[in-house]
């Protein structure tokens, strides 16, 4: 390092001038906090100064950026004073290379319709853009609304007026999956940021585990692909430094990202570098997309991440169409710290004021705000049993006349075994499959393929909306990757069961644009999949895969609330509905469902409790006193992304099985030298399949190249045969474009 020759006083005099230009550049002054004087009893401190000086300390151990001064045993030729002068040019080129310079200039704020040409605001996006601009501070916006209505343009036109009073210095949008990250990418990219008119560098970086392979490559403007520190003398530094500029996890320095919700629920949790993540929003506009969908487990880190947020000056903007009450009051006291005070019916907003640590004052209590009601759309239930064949002919009779349907499944054994079905049995119709466990470039690609084909299209004249790729007769095969935040319309839905929430935003890509409909699909209708009877006592399971995946008492309150349904009326009976499956004093007179939901409801709430827990004990402690803060950070800190820490103290931002990535190549690829890691990540799948998970573990091969790389070291090989074919364990995996990633053992497809 530099110390070894400029002395240690030398070398910290050239890490403090990075860190000060880096402190200007994100808009982080630590001598202002909240309008008075900050000082070291303030827990902003701590996370932020730590965050600085270890990403200065990465920066300043590039020797692309810095250079040896001498060779070791070599005389000095250069002052200290000239080294700092010299430290300085350095540094300013260094940040405009990493694309934090020049620094944005925000456009003065506007209009709704002039941050977004050509959109007229609604009910819900002038009510959102009303409240937003009475806002001169941080603040918490919890906007419940229905699908399809435009929170989004509403959350970033708040954002927008944020950025621009500059109380905030940027935005990250927080989606729940990478396929809706992805679309929501291109989305703000296009819609929002090449459009309005700011200025400076607008890095806006796509923020998630495989974001590399799903990056564009016009904003790639900071990206140094094999940043490479030297000689770091921490152990495995060097390594540590180089996965935190890779597209992983750089990114999140960012003015501007959109990615997953883990992301920013790894900057609460006991991993390596977690204050680095907390620098990364610190400041900004956090918008949180979908945040209904969320478990126990997950819900315990999002309460923490709110009360960080708060206490570092966010931002944040929580959207849902399906929050429940309890939820949305127990989200809104986690950022201020108090109880709501009114309550209004949905569709709503909420607004609260951040509380701080050193504040003895508490902040007002939330508030919570009618929005005008849109006119309801009342959608057709019909119910139908599991079985393939009736499926089949049930497909067969409604696309008649053309039509795009979607069946939604819940797990990926079952999607791959209807699919199979329905390709093999619906003729002249166009069968597609998607789902997560299938090869990084193929679900890129389907990806795209059903975004083009099910997608919005373009606004007519009479309002009406046309896709030319949209095809004649066509149904989309798929797992729960649909349900939320991507734009699709479908003419008719098919949906197993799954909890009143999520068939609600399952129901938002129905019907979802106005367009010309097939004959016999003018009306929206969703037919549910279910083996339970209509009358009678509850089933004695909904299967085993099922309720493995859902909670069983959420599966019974749901089917309780809808068997006798005949239609819904969306938004007019969605809180109606929420509220009828999640208010857990709801009973039954019948004493065979009461019996069944008291044991369920007992082991959901049991599970529950274990749930958080398990979170608890492996998220960052409460904004404190810094000395113990400071006292965290010295706890053995575990890797996020190492698939050999056991689960029980991985510090994982979501719970149920373990996944490890599986990189599938030919016998014949050579590996050395080493291929292009975005080649061989593009040939990658994450698995979380017990058995071929705890099989890779212990016999997957790491070859020796990957080990020194940030993107390659968790990963494992599995080469294939000439048939695509590969075993790990007692496990044959196929790897298929068109099925995706088929897993046998000993004989038996289980899909």
């Amino acid at each position: 390092m530099a110390n070894d020759v400029l002395g240690n006083k030398d070398w910290e005099m050239a890490r403090n001038n990075l860190l000060i230009e880096f402190a200007r550049i994100v808009s982080l002054d630590l001598n202002q906090r909240s309008g008075s004087k900050a000082d070291i009893t303030d827990p902003f401190i701590v996370p932020v100064l730590a965050g600085f000086i270890s990403v200065a300390d990465w920066i300043g151990s590039n020797q692309d950026f810095f250079p040896y001064a001498a060779e070791c045993g070599e005389k000095i030729v250069s002052s200290a004073g000239k080294y700092w002068v010299s430290a300085q040019d350095q540094a300013e080129k260094a940040l405009y290379k990493l694309g934090w310079l020049p620094c944005v200039n925000f456009a003065k704020e506007t209009r709704f319709d002039f941050v977004f040409r050509g959109l007229t605001a609604n009910a819900l996006q002038e009510k959102v853009a009303e409240f937003a601009s009475k806002q001169t501070s941080p603040y918490l916006m919890i906007a419940e609304a229905p699908m399809g209505i435009g929170k989004t343009e509403a959350a970033l036109y708040a954002a927008d007026l944020a950025v621009c009073r500059g109380f905030a210095r940027g935005i990250y949008v927080a989606m729940p999956t990478q396929a809706t990250s992805n679309a929501m990418f291109e989305r703000i990219l296009e819609k929002y940021l090449k459009k309005r008119g700011h200025q400076g560098r607008l890095n806006l970086q796509l923020v998630h585990g495989d974001a590399l392979l799903a990056q564009m490559a016009e904003v790639r403007e900071g990206e140094i692909p094999n940043f490479q520190p030297r000689d770091i003398e921490e152990e495995k530094g060097d390594l540590e430094a180089q996965s935190w500029f890779t597209a992983k996890k750089r990114p999140l320095l960012a003015p501007f990202g959109v990615g997953t919700i883990d992301q920013c629920l790894l900057s609460v949790l006991k991993t390596k570098h977690w204050f680095v993540r907390l620098l990364g929003l610190a400041g900004k506009v956090i918008i949180f997309d979908e945040v209904h969908a969320y478990d126990s487990y997950m819900s315990t880190i999002i309460e923490r991440l709110l009360r960080w947020l708060a206490e570092l000056d966010c931002t944040v903007i929580l959207l849902s169409a399906t929050l429940p009450e309890a939820k949305r009051k127990t989200l809104a006291k986690a950022f201020s710290g108090q109880d709501e005070r009114a309550y209004n019916v949905y569709p709503r907003i909420t607004l609260a004021k951040p509380c701080h640590y050193q504040n003895n004052a508490m902040p007002e209590p939330a508030i919570c705000f009618k929005v005008p009601t849109e006119e309801s759309q009342t959608i057709g239930i019909d119910f139908a049993k599991t079985e393939l064949g009736s499926l089949s002919e049930t497909l067969t009779v409604s696309l008649k006349n053309g039509g795009c349907a979607a069946v939604i499944c819940n797990t990926v054994d079952r999607s791959i075994e209807v699919y199979k079905h329905l390709r093999d049995r619906l003729k002249g119709t166009e069968c597609l499959l998607f789902h997560a466990r299938t090869l990084q470039m193929w679900r890129r690609e389907r990806e795209e393929e059903i975004l083009r084909k099910f997608g919005k299209g373009e606004k007519q004249a009479d309002g009406t909306y046309a896709n030319p790729q949209r095809p004649l007769r066509a149904v989309l095969v798929a797992t729960q990757v649909i349900e939320q935040s991507l734009d699709l319309d479908f003419d008719l839905m098919i949906s197993e069961i799954a909890p009143i929430d999520l068939l609600l935003q399952r129901l938002g890509r129905l019907h979802r644009h106005p367009r010309k409909r097939p004959d016999g699909l003018e009306s929206p209708r969703l037919i549910m999949l279910c083996e339970a009877q209509q009358v009678g006592p509850p089933p004695e399971s909904f299967g085993e895969g099922l309720e493995f995946v859902y909670d069983r008492y959420i599966l019974l309150r749901t089917w309780l609330t809808l068997r006798n349904q005949s239609e819904i009326k969306v938004p007019s009976q969605i809180e109606t509905l929420v509220e009828e499956v999640y208010a857990l004093n709801k009973g039954s007179k019948d004493n065979n469902w009461m019996d069944a939901l008291e044991k369920a409801k007992s082991k959901m709430e049991s599970e529950h409790s274990e749930s958080e827990r398990v979170a608890s004990k492996l998220i960052v402690s409460k904004p404190k006193d810094p000395h113990e803060l400071i006292e965290d950070f010295n706890e053995q800190l575990r890797e996020d992304e190492d698939p050999e820490v056991h689960r029980s103290i991985r510090a994982a931002t979501r719970e149920g099985d373990p996944s490890i990535t599986i990189i599938f190549l030919p016998s014949d690829v050579p590996l050395t030298p080493i291929p292009e890691v975005r080649k061989l990540l593009d040939h990658s799948a994450k698995l979380s399949h017990r058995g071929v998970f705890q099989a890779t573990l212990e016999k997957g091969e790491i070859p020796g190249e990957w080990r020194d790389n940030a993107h390659l070291r968790h990963a494992r090989l599995l080469r294939l045969n000439g048939q695509n074919q590969g075993r790990v364990g007692n496990y044959l995996l196929t790897v298929d474009e068109n099925l995706g990633i088929v897993i046998e053992k000993d004989g038996d497809n289980h899909g």
